[in-house]
């Protein structure tokens, strides 16, 4: 008997797609008495190898990505794809010749399925770009965009007919096929200029002492022939592109400072100042990544994490905050409202699990989706997370550590339909 049960394991084991080990789950024959009624099935778990770029500011690789059949996500094992409903690896991005580990991924695909990935050019240098294709994880080109300093920030954005980036030295548009369509030069000689990118807009921060205007902002359009203005005398620094509708922007408080992270500008169709807010008070606590920041459709409620392990929901129109809420995060906008992960009160001695949530975008008002629910407890906390939500099934996806020091994974869990 010892020797069929050692055949079977050998034969389990390598059943195991290229090498990498998956956790499939039924958590429907799980027993534990402390198991919720409406307890969120979960459909599979998979290693996911925590990388030493995680967490690093914007450059963590906490994007995810989906296509038609799967979930596209990056860590220490690279940018890989698992189909949504098995968890069955589909394929990995290929590193390029003389590049290292992944460094970063561009917060979405474009809509025809083209992603940005950038690898370690050697250095700890950010500036390796590949460009890849979601349905099949093919390389489409690579570029080593190395320049004379080492690049820790990379910004990439991808759209139907751009790829832009703003690598080291490099601040450019490429087509899809590699090709450079634009490449961005300083006004003057001696200029102070800041970039923000978003799959829209670029948007250029300069002050020159040799140039007129002495102090500008500049916004393109870069898929369509809209949004082409400048506003002469805008002196403060860009920071980064929150929202394409309305088009958001962090920037500096004030002009002639650099830490671009004192205040909040929306802008019109048109390109046009709307709205600034000081990132003052109660404000100041909003952390406004891109990663976690979301706009409704009606352009009025901005969320974003909040505080220490929360979030908050702000009023575009007014700059007051309409709530906040602790130990949550937010993980999609859909029809009903905010979907977020939020921390329960604890079930007994074994800890505690987060409960799915749908959230009012005015009012703040919670309708419980379900538990997500772990036989041992050990899911981390829902800011340490990495979420994403498939609104056509009702999945949630989730990648971090379990705080019983369990091996980074990623989960998905598929939620009732309302």
């Amino acid at each position: 008997m010892p020797l069929i049960l050692a055949i079977v394991m050998v034969v389990l084991i390598g059943a195991g797609v290229g090498g990498y080990f998956l956790f499939t789950s039924d958590d429907s024959a799980d027993t534990a008495s402390d198991r919720p009624a409406n307890a969120i099935p979960r459909l599979w778990e998979a290693k996911s190898p925590v990388s030493e770029r995680e967490g690093q500011d914007e450059n963590g690789l906490r994007s995810m990505w989906f296509n038609n059949d799967d979930v596209i996500f990056g860590d220490g094992g690279g940018v890989r794809a698992f189909n949504r409903k098995t968890g069955k690896k589909q394929w990995t991005v290929k590193t390029p010749k003389g590049a290292g580990e992944v460094c970063a991924m561009s917060k979405e695909p474009s809509e025809d399925g083209v992603g940005a990935v950038v690898f370690d050019a050697g250095g700890d240098d950010c500036s390796f770009l590949s460009v890849v294709d979601t349905d099949t994880g093919r390389t489409l080109w690579s570029k080593n965009l190395k320049g004379g300093s080492t690049e820790d920030r990379p910004q990439m954005v991808v759209n139907s007919k751009v790829v832009a980036v703003a690598i080291g030295d490099t601040y450019a548009g490429f087509t899809t096929g590699g090709a450079k369509v634009w490449e961005l030069t300083a006004r003057g000689h001696d200029c102070t200029t800041t970039v923000g990118l978003s799959p829209q807009y670029r948007a250029v921060g300069s002050d020159c002492s040799d140039a007129k205007p002495k102090k500008q902002l500049a916004l393109q359009d870069l898929e369509y022939s809209g949004i082409h203005s400048t506003v002469s005398g805008e002196g403060r620094a860009v920071g980064q592109i929150l929202s394409d509708r309305p088009l958001t922007i962090r920037m500096s408080a004030a002009a002639n400072t650099i830490d671009a992270e004192g205040s909040l500008s929306t802008f019109t169709k048109e390109g046009e100042p709307d709205e600034t807010f000081k990132l003052e008070g109660e404000l100041k606590d909003l952390s406004l990544k891109p990663r976690d920041t979301f706009v409704d459709e009606d352009e009025q409620v901005l969320v974003s994490g909040y505080g220490s392990g929360g979030m908050a929901a702000l009023d575009l129109k007014t700059g007051k905050l309409l709530w906040k809420k602790s130990a949550s995060a937010p993980a999609a906008l859909d029809t009903e409202g905010l979907i977020a992960l939020t921390d329960a009160p604890a079930t007994g001695a074994h800890g505690q699990d987060p409960v799915l949530v749908s959230i009012g975008l005015r009012d703040g008002k919670e309708k419980v989706l379900g538990t997500v629910y772990d036989p041992k407890h050990a899911l981390g906390s829902p800011d340490l997370m990495s979420l994403a939500w498939d609104g056509h099934t009702n999945t949630l996806f989730l990648q971090g550590e379990g705080i019983n020091g369990d091996k980074s994974s990623i989960q998905a869990f598929k939620a009732p339909v309302s």
